[in-house]
């Protein structure tokens, strides 16, 4: 029954790729190869409706791997951790790609520089934010193009690569050794019982660490918990979060990692990065506000709290941001507590302009009513709580009951 329930949702996913996006194929013939290439493409659901260009990922031995690049595409992208992307697959023959990725790679780089991407980027709108993905034997044909032609990829994603020998190795090494200015991310991940590549791996990953630059972001993930044919979901999925790491909003979980980060004049050139990348808004993700406004209250930074709201029209964001009505019982209270009378009144009437059906609000407000010491309002508004519980039949209802009887006995 799970394997059944399984294979529903799979199948669920599949259809909904194919339903909601836009595939097409090319045939490429290649003089570099002496043969002719089907090539799959997979462009976003959005493609069609703009004018944007899209970051490419490239995709190796695409009759395994091709759908794994399109699921977690949508995936990703539907939660804000990726921009939507265009994935390039390129089958491969299981035989031929021995010699191809190895003996005869230089026939295959030259297919890439010369044949493949400049035939993407000619018939589909791109940006030079280009991902190889490869696994095995393309794993390590990965290090070769890092190492010799690097310019070609911004990012590499390497499954349990293997044949990682000694003239890679010494390609990469002398490669960091003069520098480049080449901005890379390299993310790789090996099983521990891929025991014929943990050497040369180890090697791989020393190599980067001696040399290590600010410009290439390397990262090798040597998985207890992977093993030779499950490398590929954690290194696409993981390897895309690595890449695109400024795309999603940017949270800090305390007011001192916001001011090492730089403060808000460092937040604000942030997001003016990731507009000019992604040909997106400028402006502060409206989570990331929220993040700074909800962690400004946790730490109980008034001062914090007061100058976020100047500085993001705070008071418009959280009447169109907040979709339950405790956040603006929240804020008004901080308000309040902070002998911000006024400002915390505010907060109120736009909760309950918002929710005119929330009995905490209602009674939020004869509370305050209480505290300024006007009894006459006061009452009014418990008068409004109780019909509101009653109505609504909210648990809460007997104990604004009992507040009432209480507030009603002490004023009289």
């Amino acid at each position: 029954m799970e394997k059944i329930f399984y294979t529903i949702i799979i199948l669920f996913t599949f259809n909904h790729i194919v339903g909601q996006s836009l595939d097409d194929s090319i045939l490429l013939k290649s003089d570099a190869l002496q043969e002719q290439r089907e090539i799959k493409i997979f462009l976003p659901s959005s493609y069609e409706n703009g004018s944007k260009t899209y970051p490419v990922l490239y995709v190796i031995d695409a009759q395994r791997y091709f759908l794994n690049g399109v699921v977690y595409q949508q995936n990703l992208a539907w939660q804000e951790i990726t921009p939507e992307f265009i994935v390039v697959g390129i089958n491969t023959d299981p035989i031929k790609r021995r010699n191809l990725f190895y003996k005869d790679s230089a026939k295959f780089v030259r297919f890439l520089e010369k044949e493949l991407i400049p035939a993407i980027d000619a018939k589909y709108r791109t940006t030079n934010d280009r991902i190889y993905f490869g696994w095995e034997m393309a794993g390590g044909l990965g290090v070769q193009i890092i190492a010799n032609k690097s310019d070609l990829f911004k990012g590499f994603l390497l499954s349990s690569p293997t044949h990682i020998l000694k003239d890679r190795l010494k390609s990469v090494s002398e490669m960091l050794k003069n520098g480049t200015k080449q901005q890379l991310t390299v993310y790789s991940v090996l099983g521990s019982i891929e025991n014929w590549a943990t050497e040369s791996m180890f090697s791989l990953d020393s190599i980067f660490q001696k040399y290590s630059t600010e410009n290439i972001n390397w990262k090798y993930n040597l998985s207890d918990n992977e093993n030779h044919y499950t490398t590929p979901l954690t290194t696409i999925n993981e390897g895309l979060k690595l890449f695109f790491s400024d795309y999603g909003p940017v949270r800090f979980y305390s007011i001192q990692e916001f001011k090492d980060f730089g403060g808000i004049e460092k937040l604000k050139q942030h997001y003016l990065n990731r507009a000019k990348r992604y040909q997106i808004s400028n402006d502060i993700h409206d989570d990331t506000k929220h993040y700074l406004l909800l962690q400004a209250h946790k730490e109980d930074n008034f001062k914090l709290f007061d100058a976020l709201i100047e500085e993001f029209d705070g008071k418009t964001f959280i009447k169109n941001y907040y979709r339950q009505p405790r956040w603006f019982k929240r804020f008004s209270n901080f308000y309040f507590d902070n002998n911000r009378l006024e400002d915390a009144l505010v907060i109120l009437n736009l909760g309950l302009d918002k929710f005119p059906d929330a009995s905490m609000l209602y009674f939020a407000k004869a509370i305050y009513f209480k505290a300024i010491g006007n009894v006459q309002d006061s009452e009014l508004w418990y008068e409004k709580t109780i019909q509101i519980a009653k109505t609504n039949n909210d648990p809460e209802l007997e104990a604004y009951k009992t507040e009432w009887m209480k507030t009603t006995n002490a004023n009289n």
